[in-house]
């Protein structure tokens, strides 16, 4: 998908921005350029486990408007994006090894996936139709369907949706183009899908991802194509465990990020899910799907989905689903406990983003088909998507919940204070707001803290790292360079001038070599590190003279939360990798080390600050408090 229906701020989790020098081409010569390929690893660990399953992994692109990554790949100049070139309004789709035993307990699959594949000859290529190429990297999901080892075949919803889904047909590309590539898999087949992604009845895990990102300060617009950013979503569904990680053969293994979603075995996956709707649950009643052949599934929707509608479930009554509703408006309108303050102070911003919708319908949106009436029910389901009002609207765009009037001054500051308060509601220890979030997040249930479990929750869910593609492991950590959860951030932002005459030209991660070329625009590290490891994590740099510089920790975070050089926050950094009274120890004394409380949910944001390599004698000491 490309972008999700939820906007995600970028996470810092493991954010190492690499620069890259591309050479950027015109559709005449596409075919002649070396397309860059990312690397999708995919381990079934369910070997270990009681009921083994086969694994049957689907990829699918995601649709937009228009693909910044076509648009970077073609150098097309910001003055003809107004036409939004390159549409990508169907899904291309790839089934891995969809028959027999997919990929069976204990084994793997590598895929190797272009940015794009052609699909029309170069002199027939109009920038303004759809379906000229298959944006494989700007956004897309990998979802995992599962039955067990015993049968030897995959599951019958599967198996209908590769063999007879009406709006799925095959697509031959040019000759010359990349195409995905899977060298131990059964031979892989490009199909178009018309009809839009799955449905969320169909017995299968979402993982998503976003491959390479996009700087839009440059124009044309570049890519950065050492990026990947992937999360496991249960925001909307939950039915089997995944666990993901960037693929990165640069960074030493101490420097590897840890994982995101669950390595837990499919059968303690399962045991949640039943212990959440069992009859002894306070949750008792949740309803669960109702697949395409008619049968009741052991996968669960999250509040988002059930008050947004889905009409796959089991009928109601839902009485963990009517006791939300019901405690919801018993704080209308001025019940005094802490958590219909909360839920009154969030409900206020949906009515003002409501009122600003009926405000800009009649020049932005369908004027025929008019605004939608406001309910209470409306509102709550806005409010447990987090999602503007913008029925009838042809942009996602056109009343952003942060551009709310009320909301938007100050960089959005008041807007970001619901937003905490939305998290907290989320959070709420005993489930009052939304009880599917104690289902992931809880440790007496799913127990995948840093896991999407609700719309906004990617302070934890979702990670964006350097890298070269990613690695999916069900069931076990199995095939995962670093067997832990991701641990919390360190950024190391520092100093560059691009006009400089001594400036940074290469970094290194847990090495004394650097060995990463140094992005102008993005000067910066993220060090997703376990604090226990962190202090044998040097950092290196060498500036375009030669001379080299290092810095180590003494200490992890939380560092002092002021943002300032001074005896405190300089105490964390080691300087004494760099000779004394040589540029590189004067540049050392000028760092330091701060913490900041999030936005929201998750660990606090850790930054450590340096300066440009040209600096003031050692002599200048720090600054007296």
């Amino acid at each position: 998908m490309e972008p999700r229906s939820v906007h995600k701020p970028a996470s810092a989790i493991g954010l190492v921005t690499i620069a890259v020098v591309l050479i950027l081409g015109s559709t005449a010569n596409v075919a002649a350029q070396t397309v860059p390929s990312m690397t999708i690893k995919i381990y079934n660990n369910t070997d270990t486990s009681r009921t083994p399953s086969n694994i049957y992994p689907v990829l699918t692109t995601g649709t937009s408007s228009s693909s910044l990554w076509l648009q970077a790949w073609l150098k097309i100049p910001k003055a003809q994006m107004g036409d939004k070139p390159y549409p990508k309004l169907n899904n291309f789709r790839i089934y891995i090894n969809p028959t027999g035993n997919g990929i069976p307990p204990g084994g793997m699959v590598t895929i190797q996936l272009p940015l794009l594949t052609q699909l029309v000859p170069t002199n027939q290529v109009d920038p303004k139709k759809t379906d000229q190429y298959v944006d494989w990297w700007g956004g897309g999901r990998v979802e995992l369907f599962e039955a067990p080892a015993a049968d030897g075949k995959p599951p019958a919803a599967l198996t209908a949706l590769f063999t007879n889904r009406p709006s799925q047909t095959k697509v031959t590309p040019i000759a010359s183009t990349p195409v995905p590539q899977c060298p131990a898999c059964q031979p892989l087949t490009i199909f178009k899908d018309t009809g839009g992604g799955f449905r969320n009845n169909e017995p299968s895990q979402l993982t998503e991802y976003t491959l390479g990102a996009i700087n839009q300060n440059k124009d044309p617009v570049e890519l950065n194509p050492h990026n990947v950013d992937f999360d496991v979503s249960y925001v909307d569904t939950a039915f089997l465990p995944a666990a993901m990680v960037p693929f990165n053969t640069v960074l030493p293994p101490i420097a590897q990020v840890g994982y995101v979603g669950t390595p837990q075995p499919i059968d303690t996956f399962r045991k949640a899910l039943n212990k959440f709707v069992a009859p002894d649950s306070p949750y008792r009643g949740w309803p669960q799907f109702i697949d395409n052949q008619g049968s009741k599934i052991l996968k669960l929707p999250s509040v988002l989905h059930i008050m947004a509608g889905d009409p796959d479930m089991t009928p109601r009554p839902w009485p963990p689903i009517e006791k939300l509703s019901t405690n919801w408006k018993a704080c209308l309108p001025d019940n005094p406990s802490a958590i219909c303050v909360d839920i009154r102070a969030v409900r206020q911003l949906f009515l003002d983003n409501y009122t600003n919708y009926r405000a800009v319908f009649p020049s932005k949106c369908d004027a025929q088909k008019g605004p939608v009436e406001l309910t209470e029910d409306l509102v709550i389901s806005h409010v447990y998507g987090f999602t503007p009002f913008g029925e009838n609207c042809p942009s996602p765009t056109v009343n952003l919940l942060e551009n709310t009037p009320g909301y938007a001054a100050d960089n959005s500051q008041k807007f970001h204070q619901i937003k905490d308060v939305f998290d907290r509601l989320q959070n709420w220890k005993t489930g009052e707001f939304d009880p599917y979030v104690v289902l992931i997040h809880g440790e007496d249930y799913v127990n995948a803290p840093n896991t999407y479990a609700y719309s906004v929750d990617d302070a934890v869910g979702n990670m964006q790292a350097d890298g070269t593609g990613f690695i999916i492991a069900v069931g076990g950590t199995k095939g995962l360079p670093n067997p832990n959860r991701a641990a919390p951030p360190v950024n190391v932002n520092f100093g560059y001038g691009k006009t400089d005459k001594v400036r940074f030209v290469k970094y290194g991660i847990c090495t004394a070599a650097p060995n990463i070329a140094v992005d102008p625009d993005f000067p910066s590290i993220g060090l997703s590190v376990l604090s226990k490891n962190l202090g044998q994590c040097p950092i290196s740099l060498i500036d375009n003279k030669g001379v080299l510089y290092t810095l180590k920790f003494k200490s992890s975070p939380p560092y002092p939360f002021e943002n300032r050089l001074g005896p405190d926050t300089h105490a964390p950094i080691d300087c004494s990798g760099n000779k004394a009274g040589t540029p590189a120890a004067g540049w050392c004394d000028q760092i330091y080390a701060y913490s900041e409380k999030p936005v929201g949910r998750g660990p606090d944001a850790s930054y450590v600050i340096t300066p440009a390599p040209e600096q003031p004698p050692p002599s200048a000491g720090l600054p007296k408090r």
